[in-house]
This record gives structure tokens, C-alpha cells and sequence, in this order.
């Protein structure tokens, strides 16, 4: 069973995952996460702390600020669904707070800050990745 940066098993054995980003694609991801018995997304965040709620209250769970969700020793991944611009400097604070991170595509926007990350995720412990790209995926093909 995982273990929470605080050394404590969840109680329900899940690995609690928190959500920043409560924009256009983080529907597919609340819909997808219940499919994975092992996995409840606890906490969700957002810019918009209106745009939190609503998903919060649509998906049942915590709305919270992004450094409450950071702060938050239960939580143990952060899916980043924030604007690409904002991938490097979301993924790092989650980092940096002991989380590992599943990045909406891209990886970040420059390759310095992706091997920035790798290795900050390396030196903290934990894991991180991104979403596959879809150029050239059905949705682009005629």
C-alpha cells in the first residue's frame, strides 16, 4: 500500500490525487480517475476558485487553493491540467513538495525545464510524467 509523505497509509488504501487546473480537459480526467480502484481524487485547484468549486462540488470532492492541495501531506500526485506556460512552475512546487506529477501534455515548454524536472523528481524521490501526444492522431487525420 502507498504511503503519504507523512509515512501514513491512506485509510481506505487509495492513493489520494490532487487535481490543479479545473479547466476544459480536467472533466476527462475526474470521469477517467474513477475507473482505477486504487486512485480518489481528493482535492482539486485552480486560479478561478469558483472554477475549483463547481468541479469539486460535480465530482465530489475538497475545492482548496493550490498550496492548501501542495500542503497536503495525504496527497500523493498532482495532475497538473494547468496552461502549458504554467507546466514547469506547477510540476516543480508539486515536486519540491514531495508529490510526483502527471503532466497534461506537453512535458513543460522548454527542454531545459523538462530535464529540470526529471531531475528534481529524481533527487526528491518521486515520479513524473505527461500525457502522450496526439500529433497525428486520429483527431488530426482526414
Amino acid at each position: 500500500m502507498a504511503k503519504s509523505k507523512s509515512g501514513k497509509s491512506p485509510v481506505d488504501g487509495k492513493v489520494k490525487v490532487g487535481i490543479i487546473g479545473c479547466g476544459n480537459i480536467c472533466d476527462i480526467y475526474f470521469k477517467r480517475t474513477k475507473i482505477f480502484q486504487a486512485i480518489e481524487v481528493a482535492a482539486c485547484a485552480d486560479l478561478m476558485p469558483e472554477r475549483a468549486k463547481a468541479k469539486a462540488d460535480e465530482y465530489g470532492c475538497q475545492a482548496v487553493t493550490v498550496k492548501q492541495l501542495l500542503d497536503d501531506q495525504d496527497i500523493q500526485i498532482v495532475l497538473n491540467l494547468t496552461i502549458p506556460k504554467a507546466h514547469a512552475e506547477v510540476a516543480t512546487a508539486a515536486i519540491q513538495a514531495g508529490k510526483s506529477v502527471y503532466n497534461e501534455k506537453p512535458l513543460a515548454i522548454t527542454r531545459q525545464d523538462g530535464q529540470s524536472m526529471l531531475a528534481l523528481a529524481k533527487s526528491n524521490g518521486v515520479r513524473i510524467g505527461c500525457a502522450p501526444d496526439t500529433f497525428l492522431g486520429g483527431g488530426m487525420q482526414t
